[in-house]
């Protein structure tokens, strides 16, 4: 595991840097609305995904550890069938995006262009995890979201007239269109030709949609927890407001993405796994490893980002980032919650226990939108990491007391089967 993760996080860590050098090539040579524009683009993208996904492929992860490769390439030749069909449904939907002036219309091409791309590559991404082979998963994703940066960076950087969001989206959409040429050729193992033999399974695609749906509100709620404060800064204060709140935000949530590759991804398939074959023993060792991972990544990573941040702004050398300094330490407890959060998910998701997780997720987005409402009006960007922390820490608690109340209820019923049966 030592040497994967290390290898995990060497591509994690690689795609983070190009992250990390396009958030400063931004904040450095664009505008703060320039910034702002790209982050709105960007999570908007990310939240279009999930429409996209459904995330069916919750349901699908399941049935993939449960089948062998004969019938694994059946399931996802009709989970790519599925999506074929939520394209016709989503892509349309998601002109209201323009409708309401979320995005400029002058950017809608390249939206839909890089929106597809995005979802072709995720989901290869995401096939490669569960089948075990979380260093190409990392590869696919280094291509998806880091080898292009450094390319247009260096080209912008060079030529005045580059510096500007056309060059970001036309690189972002030839880096992910390689990425997809890479996954394909990484999956050729599978048996592919099996498909023949085997009609599409629409009673499958339905019961996946049925058992996927739940997980999207729960995908959705905690998606827009982390992503909504920047509709309402844009609404109340102002593109350059997203910019700001943007640069510090990112740079925070280095830290869940640090984590989630190095320790997460490597663990949750054999999580899974282990609970499906009753190995309890494997489940629980593996559940103490992750959550002593996580943990303990949390307290180093948070420390060595807040002792990193004012060197950085140094180097940034722009005054009106510095003023906004203090929401990177309110962030970083956010994303600490949002982190340490997946410790009870797994443990309630191994279990199906959907709607707690679902019922968690939706008291943090609702509790996100109570907050920004009252406090960004108020407090600015202050407001909207404060309403963060709130949200985070919802969601995490919710999460915890419903397993908590699982692992009870699982020990009072090994208790009953162990007492003697009376006379």
């Amino acid at each position: 595991m030592i040497k994967t993760s290390l290898f995990n996080l060497l591509l994690r860590g690689s795609t983070l840097v190009s992250r990390f050098v396009l958030l400063m090539f931004l904040a450095r040579y664009l505008t703060p609305e320039d910034l702002g524009i790209w982050g709105l683009m960007n999570v908007t993208i990310v939240m279009s995904l999930y429409f996209l996904g459904l995330d069916f492929y919750v349901f699908n992860t399941r049935e993939l550890l449960a089948h062998d490769d004969k019938q694994r390439v059946m399931l996802i030749r009709d989970q790519i069938v599925f999506h074929g069909i939520m394209y016709l449904i989503v892509l349309p939907i998601l002109l209201g995006v323009f409708v309401f002036k979320f995005i400029s219309w002058q950017y809608i091409g390249w939206f839909y262009l890089i929106l597809v791309l995005e979802h072709l590559s995720q989901e290869a991404a995401r096939l490669l995890t569960t089948l075990f082979r979380p260093v190409m998963a990392n590869l696919v994703l280094f291509f998806r979201s880091g080898a292009w940066i450094y390319a247009v960076v260096a080209t912008a950087y060079l030529k005045e007239d580059l510096r500007g969001l056309e060059t970001i989206w036309a690189g972002w959409a030839i880096g992910v269109a390689i990425s997809i040429i890479i996954a394909i050729y990484i999956l050729r193992f599978l048996p592919w030709s099996e498909i023949k033999n085997s009609p599409i399974n629409w009673k499958w695609i339905k019961s996946g949609t049925t058992v996927a749906l739940p997980f999207l509100l729960a995908t959705m709620s905690m998606v827009g927890i982390q992503y909504i404060d920047r509709y309402f800064i844009q609404h109340f204060w102002g593109e350059a407001e997203v910019g700001f709140y943007t640069f510090y935000a990112q740079i925070a949530n280095v830290i869940f993405v640090f984590i989630f590759t190095g320790i997460n991804m490597i663990l949750y398939p054999k999580i899974i796994e282990s609970f499906q074959k009753g190995m309890f023993d494997k489940y629980r060792a593996l559940m103490k490893k992750m959550s002593v991972g996580i943990v303990g990544g949390i307290v180093i990573l948070s420390v060595l980002a807040a002792a990193l941040i004012n060197p950085l702004l140094v180097i940034l050398d722009r005054q009106e980032y510095t003023q906004y300094s203090h929401i990177f330490y309110i962030l970083l407890v956010s994303v600490a919650f949002l982190t340490i959060s997946f410790i009870p998910h797994y443990a309630l998701f191994v279990r199906k226990k959907d709607k707690a997780i679902v019922g968690s997720s939706i008291a943090a987005l609702i509790m996100a939108g109570i907050a920004n409402f009252i406090l960004v009006p108020l407090y600015g960007l202050t407001g909207a990491a404060y309403a963060a922390v709130i949200s985070m820490a919802t969601m995490f608690l919710g999460k915890l007391i419903m397993t908590l109340k699982q692992d009870k209820a699982e020990t009072n019923i090994v208790e009953q089967a162990e007492q003697p049966v009376g006379l």
